[in-house]
């Protein structure tokens, strides 16, 4: 017989959040338009995904800005944080230096 109205056989409280579905379906799209798909915990920190993304194509992780819905995504972000869903993408860029005027001299 169990008290309480949730739990298990074993006493313990089930937790709501660990009935959501713990994976997202997202992908990382570059400049170029190559699209990688993953399957990525919400709760974890896209440091690991965006680690793993740069170690596959073989990118210097400090040269890339990630982007999503128009706004740069820390590290330290989850899925969760920035309210992604299933088969949202973010945008994988490269960093550009400069923007100013250059003068040539002839």
């Amino acid at each position: 017989m169990r008290s309480g109205g949730e739990g298990t056989s074993n006493g313990k409280k089930r937790n709501h959040e660990q009935s959501i579905v713990s994976k997202i379906a997202l992908s990382i799209k570059s400049q170029d338009g190559d699209e990688v798909y993953y399957h990525f915990p919400r709760d974890k920190r896209l440091q690991h995904l965006f680690s793993f993304y740069c170690k596959q194509k073989r990118l210097n992780y400090d040269a890339i800005a990630f982007v999503y819905n128009g706004r740069r995504v820390k590290a330290s972000n989850t899925p969760l944080e920035m309210e992604m869903e299933d088969g949202d993408w973010i945008d994988a860029m490269m960093h550009q230096d400069g923007g100013g005027y250059g003068l040539v001299i002839t």
